[in-house]
């Protein structure tokens, strides 16, 4: 039954090639799709016109523009109309209707992206990666590239090994447009939205673009809403054909509160009993967050000659994160060591570290973490590319080198209370009504802990691509030095957590792309990744530097376009691993931030299709099959997991257990019709769902399994009526079948139950 889903997916796949094929002959010269994608000089593609959900084209993976049937790895690129057709919450979202992608542990942060098993923030922008990423609304993005596996090339030494989602914004527009669109739902609905640009000298040299989001809702979950503005500048002058300079800049205030889901029960080892609507966390003002994030960056592009072309980018961005939380975790994260409520189980010597059953009665559960912080971060970033190009006889070469210096500080404040044990009342999840209370101040006069973190990068990178026999065969190899600098300074004992250190590291990657018929082509492709993990415990030693994160992937697949991109098909097999992964500590732990972990391994199937009936139906897919394990590390007598008993199987792990929140099977389709004559002319209506397989529930490290969730599918729809051309009316339903569902999990004492049927209705107005 797993492969079910899968199975229909690449059925209708074979069927809508064949109805290809039956029209092929017939078909008139005008069902090509309108609006192919526009290549700008070497570093800049467009998708604007462009009227799929996916794209043909990336910048992402080679820094250059290229058309992702001579990619020699697998991405897949997602425009703004599709944003706009699932209206999601989260972006992460998104990855549901990716091969091998699905949301992230959580669906309140910006990040946490799950692609072939491995969970990262996965968060760029623009090429960028400032590191601190707060909810921004969907209104400033203009398409999503979504890079699977990791690149030597592109990613600034990223720890993201299963891939990344490179968010590209919007930018300057090159004709007069203003659109003013109001929003209301049953949750995570109420914002109002202005997009307007054009050109503003009348040369059309000089352009702009302005977006400005207020949202302001409250969500499904208890306690939890959202009060943010995003603004988003772009202004752009076009020298000339070959030369462009544009400068965006982004402003995002938000408050918000923690949310940390549900945990599980340790007597069922299933989500505790409890409305899915209710949350273990405290209401405002005893839990909140504000992020205050600001960004500017720009890109001066220049194609210098026939031969040569030249781009710069840079990026400054300044975020602030100061919150108010308390936590009720119910079972110690991090450790093989079983905790009730509390109440703490070491084995004895030569005991299993858990043995079980739970103490716990289904009482109060006492909130173990409470904290009061204040982070400041500063990201800059420069980058700087030349790409040069040749054509002789049977040949073109393209090589591109570049180089990256990039520099992150940033400092934390830590207050806790003066009594900490008893400064929140515990959580009573079967008495919904019992009051939360706070019974000591936090005490701001003297912090538990104030630290600062220095990030350092420079980079160089060289990545040589050749064409031969008429552009039938493409070979590709590329390197890349990354040399790092890092270190934490605690302010309270004077002293370096640690040592500061530098860790310099050469990544490759090569890669074919064989054209074996018009449209269809084999690829294979190697890639290499690393990042550094900061420090921890090593060994019982605190204070330690860990070692880095080190990870790669081989990749095999075909990639077909056929009839004018009508239809796609991108198939592959990989084989992806990592080493010394890390996690972030749960509840936060200033001295150790991240756990240490012996790392992952993911193989399987993938894959995306895209098929274009006629002008008025489109349809897009995705599958995935493959197998996600975590090692297991050592435990507390130093052995493999020897003598640990999971509490999941009540039997002794070996070797390896399932990756946490990935689901190993996934399928998704959707699709949207067009009715452009009769009474119901205007009208759109889409209809998708998407299938995950059960997934794993662990710890955060990945090293204790406690059971699965089940698995669902989730239908989402959505309706547009262009009522002129001034009013257009949309009306996207999330779980349209109202599904009780598990949204996501991240570990034993955080499970986030999903979201009932949600109902949101937009009027735009364009003028």
């Amino acid at each position: 039954m797993k492969f079910r889903h899968i199975l229909a997916s690449l059925t209708v796949a074979l069927a809508m090639v064949l109805s290809l094929k039956a029209q092929q002959a017939s078909a008139p010269a005008d069902a090509a799709p309108s609006g192919e994608v526009v290549q700008l000089p070497a570093f800049e593609i467009t998708s604007e016109k462009d009227t799929n959900y996916a794209g043909t084209s990336a910048l992402s993976s080679t820094r250059v523009a290229v058309d992702l049937s001579e990619l020699s790895q697998s991405v897949q690129v997602l425009n703004n109309s599709f944003l706009q057709a699932i209206n999601p919450t989260m972006m992460s979202d998104i990855l549901d209707y990716v091969g091998g992608g699905q949301n992230g542990q959580l669906n309140w942060t910006s990040g946490r992206m799950n692609i072939r098993g491995f969970t990262g923030d996965a968060d760029y922008v623009d090429g960028f990666a400032p590191g601190e990423g707060a909810a921004l609304d969907d209104a400033v993005f203009e398409r999503f590239e979504v890079i699977k596996g990791p690149s030597a090339i592109f990613l600034a030494a990223d720890g993201s090994p299963g891939g990344i989602v490179n968010k590209i914004v919007k930018g300057a527009s090159s004709t007069p447009e203003t659109t003013v669109t109001i929003q209301t739902g049953l949750f995570d609905g109420n914002k109002a939205i202005i997009d307007t640009g054009g050109p503003i000298t009348k040369d059309g040299k000089l352009a702009y673009r302005v977006v400005a989001s207020e949202r302001r809702w409250n969500d499904y979950y208890d306690y939890v809403y959202m009060h943010g503005t995003t603004i988003l500048g772009a202004l752009s002058y076009t020298f000339d054909s070959n030369t462009k300079l544009e400068v965006k800049t982004e402003i995002l205030e938000t408050n918000w509160p923690s949310y940390n889901g549900l945990p599980i029960d340790p007597r069922t080892l299933k989500m505790i009993d409890v409305p899915y609507n209710e949350s273990q966390d405290l209401p405002a003002p005893m839990n909140w967050r504000h992020d205050g994030e600001h960004r500017v960056w720009g890109s001066f592009n220049k194609r210098i000659n026939q031969y040569v072309a030249w781009s710069t980018r840079a990026m400054e961005a300044f975020y602030r994160s100061d919150r108010l939380e308390a936590i009720a975790p119910t079972w110690t994260e991090g450790s093989n060591v079983w905790s009730n409520a509390g109440v703490s189980t070491t084995p004895a010597a030569g005991a299993p570290a858990w043995s079980g059953p739970s103490n716990y009665t289904g009482g109060p559960i006492p909130r173990n973490t409470v904290n009061s912080d204040d982070s400041h971060s500063t990201y800059e970033d420069i980058q700087s590319d030349l790409n040069f190009n040749y054509s002789g006889k049977g040949f073109t070469e393209l090589f591109l080198v570049g180089a990256e210096h990039k520099n992150s500080p940033g400092e934390t404040e830590t207050w806790k209370t003066g009594v900490t044990a008893t400064t929140f009342s515990a959580w009573y999840p079967y008495a919904e009504n019992t009051p939360a209370t706070m019974s000591a101040p936090i005490n701001y006069t003297t912090p538990s802990a104030y630290t600062q973190s220095q990030s350092l990068q420079n980079r160089a990178y060289a990545l040589e691509t050749l064409k031969l026999i008429d552009d039938k065969l493409i070979l590709s190899f590329g390197v890349s030095r990354a040399c790092t600098y890092s270190g934490t300074w605690n302010y309270l004992k004077g002293t370096w957590s640690g040592v500061p250190y530098n860790i310099n590291k050469n990544l490759t990657q090569y890669g074919l792309v064989y054209k074996v018929l018009p449209g269809v082509s084999l690829f294979t492709g190697f890639n290499q990744n690393f990042a550094v993990n900061g420090i921890g415990t090593l060994n019982g030693v605190p204070n330690s530097v860990y070692p880095p994160k080190t990870g790669q992937q081989h990749e095999v697949g075909v990639k077909i376009d056929q009839f004018n991109h009508r239809f796609t098909l991108n198939v592959s097999y990989f084989d992806v691993k990592q080493l010394n992964n890390t996690v972030p500590s749960f509840p936060a732990d200033p001295n150790n931030p991240n756990v240490l972990i012996p790392g992952v391994v993911s193989r399987g199937f993938d894959g995306d299709w895209t098929f274009k009936a006629t002008s008025d139906f489109y349809i897009m897919g995705s599958f995935a099959n493959y197998s996600a394990k975590s090692i297991l590390g050592a435990t507390y007598d130093g052995n493999q997991g020897s003598k640990f008993i999971q509490p999941g199987t009540g039997s002794i792990a070996y070797g390896s257990i399932p990756v946490d929140n990935t689901a190993q099977q996934t399928e998704s389709m959707y699709g949207v019709y067009n009715i452009r004559s009769g009474n119901f002319k205007g009208l759109q209506i889409g209809l998708g769902e998407n299938f995950q397989s059960k997934r794993a529930i662990t710890d955060g490290p990945d090293q204790v399994f406690w059971g699965y969730v089940p698995g669902r599918t989730i239908v989402d729809s959505s309706i547009t009526y262009t009522f002129s051309k001034h009013i257009k009316y949309n009306l996207s339903i999330n779980n349209l079948l109202d599904k009780k569902y598990i949204y996501s999990v991240r570990s034993e004492d955080v499970i986030v139950p999903g979201t009932p049927i949600n109902i949101k209705l937009a009027v735009t107005y364009s003028l």
